[in-house]
């Protein structure tokens, strides 16, 4: 009937009324579903700053599980009392690591707002789905940066859970940046995601890091289809920030019992970056969600 009724549609609208109908129907999921404001008064972090140049970034990656902190896993994600009393541990959180760019993932419609407005950062937000599944949650990029772009990258419509890709540009030392947050859906095993996700890597000549929850294991097969331009930041140093990150993995351990794995990372570009560490964020902060946050230092190569 669905199907008719667009037939009925196309064969008796006016033409100037169909192409608004069109257009309609084709603008709002992005207009919907993605947004970005710059509100951050100053751009350049403090540290490894001179007057005209940032030299090294921050970077954090974290799962927030829509900010309801150690509540046990039967709460509601909508319980807009529970996430408001805990988004300010978030945001403690991230900001005892001085990340300049945060990655984050299972973030509530609106939290990206509240959380730049605690951390006084730019922020971005990309929902996974428009109607349905995957609707009420998404994924987003804080930054100390001025925001040029940003756009919601569709990954994958299986298992019933839509996910999507917040793929933001941000101006560093008057050069485009591009930042993707991901998080994987862990119920489809077949690569598409990443694949999805390599694809819109590569299509940008300049410096892309891919930043969050892949819901596998670094050594699993479907990682190898990630861009090969890009290196997982943990590989790259041998210093006991890593060896631990290695050692204990990113899922709190109270909350997964069967945790170990390290499913949160930050994959850059050897070209544009150098990596000084990576590491846990502070233990501290360990249960203000399921997932620890995950941190990298680099080098901005010249």
């Amino acid at each position: 009937m669905q199907s008719l009724a667009w037939v009925k549609v196309w064969q008796q609208a006016p033409l100037l009324q169909f192409k608004i109908i069109v257009l309609v129907i084709l603008t709002l999921p992005l207009l919907s579903c993605q947004t970005y404001y710059n509100i951050a008064p100053t751009p350049m972090p403090a540290h490894g700053a001179t007057r005209d140049r940032v030299n090294e970034l921050t970077l954090l990656t974290y799962n927030i599980r829509t900010g309801i902190g150690i509540a046990s896993p039967g709460t509601s994600p909508y319980d807009t009392q529970t996430w408001k009393k805990y988004l300010p541990l978030i945001a403690e959180a991230i900001r005892s690591t001085g990340a300049d760019v945060v990655a984050i993932q299972e973030l509530l419609e609106g939290q990206e707002k509240e959380l730049g407005k605690l951390l006084d950062m730019n922020y971005a937000y990309a929902r996974h789905g428009v109607v349905g599944p995957g609707d009420w949650w998404g994924v987003g990029i804080l930054s100390k940066f001025p925001i040029t772009s940003a756009f919601r990258d569709v990954l994958s419509t299986g298992s019933g859970n839509t996910r999507s890709n917040a793929v933001v540009t941000l101006e560093i030392n008057g050069q485009s940046h591009v930042f993707i947050s991901i998080h994987k859906d862990k119920d489809l095993g077949d690569g598409v995601s990443i694949e999805r996700t390599a694809d819109t890597a590569n299509q940008f000549t300049g410096a892309v890091s891919v930043m969050g929850d892949f819901n596998l294991w670094p050594d699993d097969p479907i990682m190898r289809k990630m861009p090969l331009k890009l290196v997982d930041s943990a590989d790259q140093v041998n210093t006991p920030g890593s060896r631990f990150l290695k050692r204990v993995g990113t899922l709190n351990g109270s909350h997964h019992p069967d945790h170990g794995g390290r499913i949160d990372g930050i994959w850059i570009d050897p070209k544009f970056y150098q990596v000084i560490d990576t590491y846990l964020m502070n233990k501290k902060y360990w249960d203000a969600s399921d997932h620890y946050g995950v941190v990298t230092r680099v080098l901005l190569k010249k």
